[in-house]
């Protein structure tokens, strides 16, 4: 539960060189008391493993229960079962690996980075099983620390997650008996730790140039949850955010095209289909001004009708110019996984709508004047570092509209924030985020907030646009670094494998 800490809004990292090590110990202790067989072995590393990952999960995602109290009388019987079931279940995926590795568990350093890889390779299979869910995965440690914070750019993800196992694993060493090899790993840890330091410290030196003739605006209107969805509020919502639009309008300079953006779902009702709806906003935007908002819209085919969670760009003149539909919808919030067993006890998806969302085709950028370009990323999309486009079809820009009214006043919005910053730095490209509550912000390409809007307040901040980086190493190479990390540290096991046979059981 302390490990949780270590993670955003906290950013208490160093606390995981005490929890790591313990955890490894406790393994020790584990494998010490079930010698006695390989199955008792791997009953006990995973009975230790999922109690300490529980414990990790419960304080890392507790405020999931949040969005069940927003329709209390509704949903509200489900939080036990959110509570318990969630971390039990993402705890089954480190424990298993490590019940694995509990059969290649040896004494001194080698099992130091048999936990690492086991660990490291349990947060990528989170990130990709049954839709994935990296959410506060290792390499978030360091997410609340700008100069480590740039690791990201060479690394990615995943392959910080994995410096992060090797680095804060090193306490373990200091009580190992083979006093050579421990000074080795030490020295190694020092070495590297030195390294990022002196990488973010290098990367933050250069300045970043704002964007020749571009500005953008943000719009955060604060609307609860509770209220978003009222039939009551349907002509309401729409006059509230042009009213603020024209209000944040008044106070700029409009000498340089302007974005400006909404956030995720503004509307309870279907933009493209409203009578008047676009009018109204063409009838608010000043000439050379754009509008990025989120929207639901429907699709009638020969198939049925189909809802889509959208992204929709209109012009100044009130025509849709491009509309991209989410690609990664949240289980149980826009769709209900396995719906004829869950819907016979009573479960149902969070998000008001006829029907389930439908997945967009694929994740891809749009294309605007100028040669000006922004990748869309409608809300938890933003949490996957695989939505990266390809090299060659690099946006300017990353646009982040999302709704994290759901969750209240808890730590849920600050990790969002986070992780969406984390998407900036892989690639080398700015981000705008727009958020009904909060957080709003403007993150430049090295994952520092340039303006923001605090968690549930209503407001804007308008700004100019902050260059984009050259591609990165993350963007050239991907995922492809961390695993060729994972085969070195897997080929040097091997190699002490062979040379210390003495130590097998």
């Amino acid at each position: 539960m302390a490990s949780a800490f270590a993670f955003p809004p906290y950013g208490a990292f160093p606390i995981l060189w005490l929890t790591l090590p313990q955890l490894i110990l406790l393994l020790d202790g584990a494998k010490q008391q079930a010698a006695e067989s390989r199955k008792a072995r791997f009953a006990a590393f995973f009975r230790v493993s999922w109690a300490f990952f529980f414990g990790f999960f419960l304080v890392s995602l507790f405020w999931i229960a949040e969005a069940f109290l927003v329709d209390a009388e509704s949903y509200a019987w489900m939080i036990p079962f959110a509570l318990l079931i969630l971390p039990g279940g993402l705890a089954l995926i480190p424990s298993i690996i490590l019940g694995g590795a509990s059969f290649f568990w040896r004494p001194g350093i080698s099992r130091i980075l048999l936990f690492a890889v086991a660990l490291a390779l349990s947060n990528w299979l989170r990130g990709h099983m049954l839709t994935g869910f990296p959410w506060n995965v290792w390499g978030y440690a360091f997410a609340e620390n700008l100069t480590l914070m740039q690791s990201f750019s060479a690394l990615g993800i995943y392959g910080v997650g994995l410096l992060v196992l090797l680095l804060f694993s090193m306490p373990v060493v200091l009580i190992d008996q083979g006093r050579k090899a421990a000074a080795v790993y030490i020295v190694a840890c020092v070495l590297v730790w030195a390294g990022v330091v002196a990488y973010g410290t290098n990367r933050l030196q250069a300045p970043q140039q704002p964007v020749a003739g571009a500005r953008v605006l943000v719009i955060q209107p604060n609307v609860p949850q509770a209220d978003k969805w009222k039939p009551e509020n349907r002509q309401r919502l729409l006059p509230l955010y042009l009213q603020q639009t024209e209000q944040a309008l008044a106070e700029m300079n409009l000498d340089k095209e302007t974005l400006i953006f909404w956030p995720e779902s503004a509307f309870p009702f279907l933009l493209d289909e409203e009578p008047g709806a676009l009018e109204a906003i063409a009838a608010t935007l000043p000439k050379n001004t754009m509008l990025i908002t989120g929207g639901i819209r429907r699709e009638v085919s020969a198939s049925g009708t189909h809802f889509f969670n959208s992204t929709f760009v209109v012009s100044d003149e009130g025509a849709l110019i491009d509309i991209y539909d989410k690609v990664h919808l949240v289980p149980f919030g826009e769709y209900l996984p396995m719906r004829p067993l869950l819907q016979s006890i009573g479960v149902e998806r969070l998000v008001p709508a006829p029907e389930d969302f439908t997945s967009g085709p694929q994740f891809e950028k749009i294309d605007l004047r100028n040669s000006f370009s922004f990748q869309p990323l409608i809300c938890y999309e933003a949490i996957f570092p695989q939505t990266m486009l390809p090299v060659e079809e690099r946006p300017n820009l990353l646009v982040n509209l999302t709704n994290d009214g759901w969750f209240g006043e808890t730590s849920g919005p600050y990790q969002h924030l986070a992780q969406a910053r984390i998407r900036a730095v892989e690639q080398g490209v700015p981000l705008v985020r727009a958020a009904n509550t909060g957080i709003s912000g403007l993150v430049d390409s090295n994952g520092r907030i340039l303006a923001e809007v605090v968690l549930n307040k209503k407001g804007s901040f308008d700004s100019e646009l902050p260059e984009i980086l050259s591609p990165t190493l993350y963007v050239r190479a991907g995922d492809s670094i961390f695993w060729g990390i994972i085969l070195v540290v897997v080929s040097l096991l091997l190699v002490m494998e062979q040379l210390l046979p003495t130590r097998r059981d």
